[in-house]
Parts: structure tokens; sequence; C-alpha cells
């Protein structure tokens, strides 16, 4: 299971480090919480994933830590915005990701859009 979480995980991180939502195997009820919003279903996940893939430069995977069907992904993102030290809990079922966590300080992004204009999502 670890390696199929691990893939998974890996293809998510990819689709937003190449705008390519294609590659993000979710489940149709995911849910993903992040600072600054919350979103429900997998339509509202990629919707939000967007707008933050094209703010990113570059995606450095510091560490996955996996345990059955849970993951911990430690990144750091350059942004247009500068670097964010990010760390996401991902929980994965049956191939597919079925909820997130991101933890971030979402500052960089929301003083340069604020947050009503710029829906925050994670990698």
């Amino acid at each position: 299971m670890t390696d199929s979480v691990v893939k998974v995980v890996e293809n998510y991180i990819e689709a937003v480090r190449t705008n390519e939502p294609s590659l993000v195997s979710l489940h149709p009820d995911v849910v993903g919480e992040f600072p600054t919003n919350t979103y429900r279903g997998a339509p509202s996940f990629l919707q939000a994933l967007e707008p933050f893939a094209k703010i990113v430069k570059s995606i450095e995977v510091s560490r996955l830590v996996v345990d059955g069907e849970h993951c911990v992904a430690l990144m750091n993102i350059d942004t247009l915005f500068g670097p964010i030290a990010f760390a996401e809990y991902i929980r994965v079922a049956d191939g597919q990701i079925v909820y997130v966590r991101g933890y971030y300080d979402p500052r960089p992004i929301v003083n340069a859009h604020g947050a009503a204009h710029f829906p925050t999502a994670s990698p």
C-alpha cells in the first residue's frame, strides 16, 4: 500500500508543479482544508488548484512520511511571491485522495492578492 500512496501523492504534487489537473486522482467527495479556504468535492478542489499552480515556480519535496493510507508531505514551494514552507496531510483510499489538510503561512499570497480575491489551494 505504501508504494501506491506515494505514487498518488507524487502525482498530486506534479499536478501542482505543472498545472496539469488530469494527473490528480481525487475522490469525488474530496475535502481540502487550507488556511484561507475549505474545498468540498473534486470540482471545487480542482478549481482552486489552478490559480495556485499558476504562481508556483518550483516545488522541492523535503520528505514524504507514509503510514498506511496516510501521508505527510513536507515541501518548500517557491512562488511568485517568495518561498513558502508547506506541510500537507494527505489521506489516500483506493487510489484516490479523499482528504488534504495544508499547513502554511498564507500571508505572502494574501498580502499580494487579498484573501477574498485569490482562492488559495495547495500542491
